[in-house]
Parts: C-alpha cells; structure tokens; sequence
C-alpha cells in the first residue's frame, strides 16, 4: 500500500498541533514522519509515529522518576529498577512536585493523541526539557516504559554517569489488539520458571498474549498407541483427581497465580486453551465411559454427541474457570476426526456452541481454531483462529463469514523434531517479517490479532524448553513484536527497512530486562 509523504505529515501535524475547526483524527495506520530534527530511534517495535526535536536529553545521577498518582507506584518503581538494571543509574520513584529537566515524568490521562490511536495500549512519549510518559491505560504505560528503556540501550556510552536519548515526541500505538505466542504445554509441560521468564520477554516487545494449550496427547510413530495423554492443571478437589497426569507435571492454583502476577506486570494476558471434543485424551482417561469409539487408536477423543460428555466438561470449566484472569477462553475446537473417526459436522458444530456459550455465561469471550466446514453453523460471535495453511482454506477470510479472526497461520509454527514444513530448525525473524502480509488475504476484513506457535507433537522426546524450545523460537520473538505491533518498518521517506537492520537493535536488546534463564543463549 503507497502512501503519500506530505499527506503523512499533514496528518501528524494535525494530532500532534491541532488545528482549530479541524476534528477529524488522523488515520490509524501511521509511518513515521520526515524528520525535520532527530532521527527515530530504532526500538523494536519501531514507532507508529515520531517527530523529532533537537539535541538530546540526559539520563544521569539527578533523575527522577516522578508520579502524581500513588496508584502508579508499581509501575514507576518497575521503570526505576528497570533503568538500573541496564544502564547502572539510579532514578528513584518520586511522588508529586514539580519535574525538573532531568525528571522523567509518568502521567495516566488523555495526552492529547486521538483516541482511535491511544485506545487501550497507546502512549504518547515526549522528551523535551523532560521526559514525559502518558496513556490511558497502565499497559499504555508499561509500553511507553519499554520504548524509553530501549532508547537508553541504543545510546552505547559506558562511562556510568548518564545515557542520552534523542528529543522529539511518539505517538505509538499497536497494529492487532491481540499479539500472541502459543504454547503446547498439554504435550510438553513448560515450567513455572520459563514461562515467567517468557513473558517478560515478551513483553520487552510488546507482545501482549500468552496462549497456553493445556491438554493434548503425543502417538506413536505408527500411529497404533497413544504415548501420552496429559491435563496440566491440578486442582485439590477430588472429584478431579483422575486428571492427574502421568508424569506428574501440572500447575497448581498457587504455580497459576504466579503466572497471572507476573503476566499483568509485564501487559501480558494468559489465554488458557482447553481442548475438546478432539485432543481430549485425558478426559478419555478419567471418563472412559464418555469416549468415541470410531478412532484408531481410541481414546483421544470424547464423543460429543453423548449429553453426559457437555455436562462433564462443564464440571471441569466450572473447576477450573475461576483461576483465570483473561476475559478470554479457548475451546479447542480442532481436528475431531484425526484419527479416523466420522463425529458429524452437526454433532461437532452443536456441541461446541453448547460449550461457548456456557462459558460466555461465566464470563468470556470465545476463541476457537477454525474449521470452514463450521463456518455456516458456528455461534458468529466466536473469535476464531486461522490455522489451516493448505488448500482452499488457506485462503480464507473468517471476516467475510461474518466473524472477527485472528492469524495463526501454519506457516508460523514450530514442532520440535517434526516435519519439514513445520519449522523443526526454528523460526528465523527474517521469515517471518518477510512473510506474514504475504499470507494475509487480499480482500475483506483483516485479522484483529496475530500468533505465533510451538506444537510439541513429539513432546515425549527428551527435549526441554530452555534449551531447545527457546533455541527454535526466539529468533522470532522480536519479529512477531515488530510485525504485529507496526507491521513492517519504514524508514523517514518511507522506505522499507529489512529485518537485518532492526536485528542490528534487537542484538542490542536481547531479552530485555528481568530475564535470567538464556544467557547461554543470546539473540
């Protein structure tokens, strides 16, 4: 898509000083403007809009961070650790008076960017006589902190006494409301550690979902057995007691509140993924009597067409809903006739709105992995997930069946040790920067979210995830911030900029502040 430059600048203009009689905003999808001062700092992921001042401003011995509001203690006394931890200076949380040159200032309030680019997760970041960091929202904030903290990593000075960063004012906003890394933990459990680890990562670029997938089973190599069938939540109510796995790895409430303290620290949501009728081997294990028996081999699946199979569900929904903080909720949805098996679309497609909307009754929002056979009968107000990359429904927009959707296109999988086409040596950055539009539709409306996965199909192989899990999947980690909080980057003339360049950056950044477990390992 071309866009013109002088309209660009217009635009920024216009929000940025407005005009009297002038109220129309300004359009959401922004590029970085001419800069008629400094440069943009190339953060990642690279700002929506950027109008560059004069000069520098100095982080130094003096700074302060500086709040109005009590409310915002946690996130200032964050950034102030957080500057420490990079860059050796103190700047110590300070409650009320008025700033000073070097004082970087942290403001909840409207900060005069239109409300169509602020929304939830916008900020607005002025560094003039100070620094200046204002949204709507805290998450708004936390964002606001990461650019700031990644623009004191770019400046290279190491002398210990100040770090410089270049005047000017962004308008920063994301592309997708939702911006995702999934997680197959049913298959292969992922400690507390790694995933607390994780999301800092993730959110040091601005990624904002973490979709954990919390049963499956693993088969055999001929397909004759199931080698493992897991459920990853342990709950101290006896009534669920057969679904304990095996190996005995799962979350606890305790291990699940940690998970929820430390992903709304960083503004990250856990989404937790429940799958069935397909995928339901644990279930299998623990109600044998609920199972389908047109598998080979049986066992992975519940049969939705027995009322006893939805009433249990809903016991394990009704268990376990309560520990969730997400708004949102996956019910699986996927693959029912995997192994063989003839569940009617019918059964499939009532079953599943039966359990959608039961769980809208507590609550939340659907998503579900999408199926275009479902795409007539399916409640519309399901989130759905495209994953399919073959044939005819790989070129599918959910948006023109009437649903809003969110890319999980195949293409951006990993699978430890499976196949070729599903990225066994790792997903590159370079990829999937390159090729993520490329997947897209060309009509109709676009996806409202992005996700990038692993799929642990051979999760019974000794493989962990601090190690080989992370080895295959952080490369794309910045990407996956880059291309679904901006898309691709431009530079002031609006000429696209490679992912080599914004490596350069991200080799900078590494993981970002906070994260202990990969320093073997960096970017």
């Amino acid at each position: 898509m071309s866009k013109n430059i002088g309209w660009m600048a217009w635009c920024a203009a216009a929000f940025l000083f407005p005009v009297p009689g002038i109220t129309k905003e300004a359009p959401k999808a922004v590029d970085v403007v001419p800069e008629q001062g400094n440069a943009a700092p190339l953060v990642v992921p690279t700002l929506q809009t950027w109008q560059g001042g004069n000069g520098s401003w100095l982080l130094d011995r003096e700074t302060r961070v500086l709040i109005e509001d009590a409310s915002l203690e946690p996130i200032a006394e964050r950034l102030s650790s957080d500057i420490q931890s990079l860059t050796g200076l103190k700047a110590p949380m300070h409650l009320g008076g008025a700033a000073s040159t070097r004082d970087i200032v942290i403001r909840l309030s409207h900060c005069n960017a239109p409300s169509s680019q602020s929304g939830r997760e916008g900020y607005t970041l002025d560094v003039g006589a100070h620094v200046t960091l204002c949204a709507n929202t805290k998450d708004g904030l936390f964002y606001a902190g990461r650019t700031l903290l990644q623009m004191f990593v770019l400046d290279k000075r190491t002398d210990g006494m100040s770090r410089a960063i270049p005047r000017g004012r962004a308008v920063d906003f994301p592309r997708y409301r939702e911006r995702a890394v999934m997680l197959d933990v049913g298959r292969k459990f992922a400690d507390v550690d790694f995933l607390q680890n994780y999301i800092r990562f993730m959110g040091w670029y601005k990624l904002n979902t973490l979709h954990l997938h919390l049963n499956d089973q693993v088969l055999s190599d001929d397909k004759k057995s199931w080698l493992a069938r897991s459920f990853r939540l342990k709950s101290d109510n006896p009534a669920f007691a057969g679904l304990i796995p095996a190996d005995g790895r799962y979350y606890t409430r305790q291990d699940w509140n940690a998970l929820e303290d430390v992903a709304a620290a960083n503004g990250v949501t856990i989404v937790p993924e429940i799958d069935t009728p397909g995928h339901s081997g644990a279930f299998v294990l623990a109600r044998p009597d609920l199972a389908y028996q047109g598998d080979t081999p049986p066992g992975g699946t519940l049969d939705p067409t027995k009322p006893e199979t939805l009433r249990y569900v809903e016991s394990v929904l009704t268990e376990f809903l309560p520990w969730f903080h997400a708004k949102t909720f996956h019910i699986g949805g996927d693959e029912v006739n995997v192994n063989g098996g003839k569940v009617s679309m019918a059964a499939q497609i009532d079953y599943l709105n039966k359990l959608g909307r039961f769980v809208q009754q507590q609550g939340k929002r659907i998503e579900i992995w999408g199926n275009a056979d479902m795409a007539n009968g399916l409640d519309k107000s399901f989130v759905i997930q495209r994953w399919i990359n073959w044939g005819d429904e790989a070129k599918i927009n959910w948006g023109d069946r009437g649903f809003t959707w969110i890319e999980s296109h195949g293409d951006w999988y990993v699978v430890p040790f499976g196949p070729s086409y599903d990225n066994p040596k790792g997903l590159r950055g370079d990829a999937l920067y390159d090729g993520w539009n490329k997947r897209l539709p060309e009509h109709g409306d676009g996806p409202v979210g992005g996700q990038i996965a692993v799929w642990n199909d051979k999760g019974t192989m000794n493989y962990d995830y601090a190690s080989t899990v992370n080895g295959l999947l952080k490369d794309a980690i910045p990407a996956a911030g880059q291309v679904f909080w901006n898309g691709e980057a431009k530079d002031s003339a609006g000429k696209r900029l490679d992912y080599p360049v914004l490596r350069k950056s991200v080799e900078q950044f590494q993981y970002g502040p906070g994260v202990s477990l990969f320093k073997d390992a960096p970017l």
